[in-house]
Parts: C-alpha cells; sequence; structure tokens
C-alpha cells in the first residue's frame, strides 16, 4: 500500500470512529447508522492490517502518529480523538492482524459510554500507555516491535548524557562563569522528541547512584516531570524549549548554599534553614545575570517554594501568583525529591507521595495542576478489565 494511501485510509478510520461513537450518544447503540459507521471502521482496518501484524496509533501531544510519522490533522475531529482517547488515559491503540468485527464493536460501544471506568478488549486490541521495562524478559522483548526497542534504547542511552550535561552547566555557574547552555538545549530537544516518539516520561527519570549526584539527577528529573505535565496541557515545542530551560535551572541557587548544609544528615537547625532558603533568590539572581536566558527561568528559580496559598519563601509582598510554570516546577520539585534517598531522608512510596502531594492541593499546589500530574503519573485505563502494555510499572 503506497504511504499516502496508507495515512489517508487511517485518517479515514479515525473518522469512523468518531462518527459511530457521536451517533451512539445522540441515537443509540441500535441505531442502523451506528452500524454502518463500525462496519466502514472495520473495513479500512481490515485494508489497512493486510499484510502487516499491527496497526498502532500513538497519542503524541496534539498530534497522533502512526509509524512514526504524524498525520495530517483532521481538524476538530482529531482533537475529538485524541481527547477520547486521553479520557481513559490511552496513548496507544493497537490492532493486530485477525480482529474481529465483534472486538471493535465493544471497544467502540465501551468508549461511547460515560458511564465505562475501563475498557474491555479483545485478543487483537492491545491499549494502554506507552510504558515498557527497560529489563525486558524473553517473553517481553520478543512482543515488543522495532520502533518501541529503538525507542527505549534511546532512551536508556540518553540518560547518562542528560546527567552529564547537567553536571557540567551547573559547574560552570559554580565557578560563576557564563554557562553555555547549549548541552542543556540539547537534552530538551531530546526529551521532546523521546515524547513525540511515544516513550512515557516515567520512563526517563534518572536513577540516583550516589548522595554526591542528588542535584544534578533531580534537576534532570524535575525537568522531565515538568516537560511532561506542560505538554499534557497542550504546551507546544516552543513552550516546551522554554520550560525545559527553566525547570532545569531551577535550584542552581543551591550551588551557592555551603554543601555541609546541604549534606548534612541530621535536622537542619533554624539558622541552617534560612541559609538553604536563600537559593531561590541567589538562583534568580545569578540567572539575571545571565544572556539570552528565557525570563521563565528568572521566575522558576524565584517562585517553586513559593506555595499556592502564598505561604513559604521567599517571603512576597502583596497579591503574588507564581507563574503556572512555577507552579508546575514546585509539583515535580517534591514528587521526585520525596521519591529519592537523601542524606536526612529515606524513599517513600509512591501511594504515600502521592496522598501527600493530594492533601496538599489549595495549600501548597495549584489543585488542577495536581489532578493533572496525578493523572499523568496514575493513568486510567489500567485495571484488570483493560490490557496493558506492560505487565509491571516500574517503581517510581
Amino acid at each position: 500500500m503506497q504511504e499516502k494511501n496508507y495515512y489517508h485510509e487511517i485518517s479515514q478510520v479515525i473518522i469512523q470512529f468518531i462518527a459511530a461513537i457521536s451517533n451512539i450518544r445522540l441515537y443509540g447503540s441500535a441505531h442502523p447508522q451506528v452500524r454502518q459507521c463500525i462496519e466502514k471502521a472495520y473495513g479500512g482496518l481490515t485494508s489497512l492490517l493486510q499484510g502487516r501484524s499491527e496497526v498502532t496509533f500513538f497519542i503524541i501531544g496534539d498530534d497522533i502518529v502512526a509509524d512514526n510519522k504524524s498525520l495530517p490533522s483532521g481538524g476538530h475531529l482529531t482533537i475529538k480523538f485524541i481527547t477520547l482517547l486521553r479520557d481513559f488515559g490511552i496513548e496507544r491503540l493497537t490492532f493486530l492482524a485477525g480482529l474481529k468485527q465483534d472486538e471493535l464493536d465493544r471497544l467502540i460501544r465501551d468508549l461511547a459510554s460515560p458511564e465505562a471506568d475501563s475498557i474491555c478488549t479483545g485478543p487483537h486490541i492491545k491499549l494502554g500507555r506507552v510504558e515498557i521495562r527497560l529489563n525486558e524478559d524473553e517473553s517481553g522483548a520478543a512482543a515488543m516491535t522495532g520502533s518501541e526497542r529503538e525507542a527505549i534504547q534511546m532512551a536508556a542511552e540518553l540518560q547518562g548524557t542528560h546527567l552529564d550535561h547537567v553536571k557540567e552547566l551547573y559547574r560552570m555557574a559554580k565557578r560563576h562563569g557564563k554557562i553555555n547552555i547549549l548541552g542543556i538545549e540539547d537534552v530538551i530537544k531530546s526529551f521532546i522528541e523521546c515524547f513525540r516518539r511515544g516513550i512515557n516520561p516515567l520512563r526517563l527519570l534518572t536513577a540516583l547512584k550516589s548522595s554526591d549526584e542528588y542535584t544534578f539527577t533531580h534537576v534532570v528529573n524535575v525537568c522531565i516531570l515538568t516537560m511532561a505535565q506542560a505538554e499534557a496541557l497542550g504546551l507546544g515545542n516552543e513552550h516546551l524549549h522554554q520550560i525545559g530551560i527553566a525547570s532545569a535551572l531551577h535550584d542552581i541557587g543551591k550551588l551557592f548554599i555551603p554543601e555541609e548544609i546541604l549534606n548534612k544528615p541530621g535536622a537542619l537547625t533554624q539558622d541552617e534553614r534560612a541559609v538553604v532558603e536563600t537559593h531561590s533568590v541567589k538562583g534568580a539572581r545569578y540567572i539575571m545575570s545571565l544572556d539570552k536566558i528565557p525570563k521563565l527561568a528568572i521566575l522558576g528559580a524565584l517562585e517553586h517554594h513559593i506555595k499556592y496559598d502564598g505561604t513559604g519563601y521567599p517571603k512576597v509582598i502583596g497579591q503574588w501568583s507564581p507563574n503556572i510554570i512555577s507552579q508546575i516546577i514546585a509539583i515535580s520539585d517534591v514528587f521526585d525529591a520525596l521519591r529519592s534517598k537523601r542524606p536526612y531522608s529515606d524513599p517513600k512510596p509512591q501511594e504515600v507521595i502521592m496522598k501527600i502531594i493530594q492533601e496538599e492541593k489549595g495549600r501548597a499546589f495549584n489543585p488542577q495542576l495536581v489532578e493533572s500530574f496525578l493523572k499523568l503519573i496514575t493513568p486510567r485505563g489500567e485495571s484488570s478489565t483493560a490490557v496493558r502494555m506492560v505487565s509491571e510499572r516500574r517503581p517510581l
């Protein structure tokens, strides 16, 4: 099948998908028009599967990707399809050769139901988030497609590079030199590319190998989590680039805090805590001295410890509302800090971290951003009735 026809047929399948669901919601599942749309969608998928083992749709940002290529925009129908899948926590929808019409029929009816909490699928439909373990066992590796292996390998190889670039950037800053952000810009571009290729952002989080590397590892992970949430909220590549720089520099002020305080194994004294709390202002001042750095980075460094209710630090006068990106950084900052082993604290289980973040809605964190973040790390559609893309999550 020629490429142009292939992507045209995929677009037609999506159109029939949305038409069937819309008609079910309007007229009920027994309406003849519903049957006609489902039959057309099934016919299109059957045609696409000729000579292929599978057809897979990835939802990447505001795009639908098939065979590593974004489909031409279908306007409001494309948006409807993306929104529909995301409402069920679905980032990937795969149809396998041998697909039966009753399987497709059941899938569409479930997607159309406002009461459905999860989706029942047949043996020839797989759905879930893009979340594949790097250390696959033999059976898992055999089930992966070539593009998935390539994407996961890419993520694994980049993790060390990300850390090296951040280390170099922060070491230059510690010497009070004029930092070169080219390396960080490459990191940001690689994150955007990984999102585009369907790699779940949680797959990119870097593991802490030693306490000496906590600051660098933390910065990389906060950058990933912040960019991932911003992308999920619909911000495009140009905004993601600035957000990536801001989140990569958010903690740069800690380089001007004595290491014996930062790495103290016990509780800080009141005076030591006051010193640590100066890092946000010191970081913002340092970034202000740099050329060609997004202004957003100054705000990110200054505001990421100002809480949603106005408390926190530094103390501000009047009605000060932190920038939305600073608020996203704040959530990412706490999440990664709590999941990491630090000199004064052991890592906490994910369910405990989620509870802490939930409890701080409206106080430390923007309630809407909390819901968005928790949806990012705990997607719907992972119940026993839904087919998961992996058998096991990588522990946070």
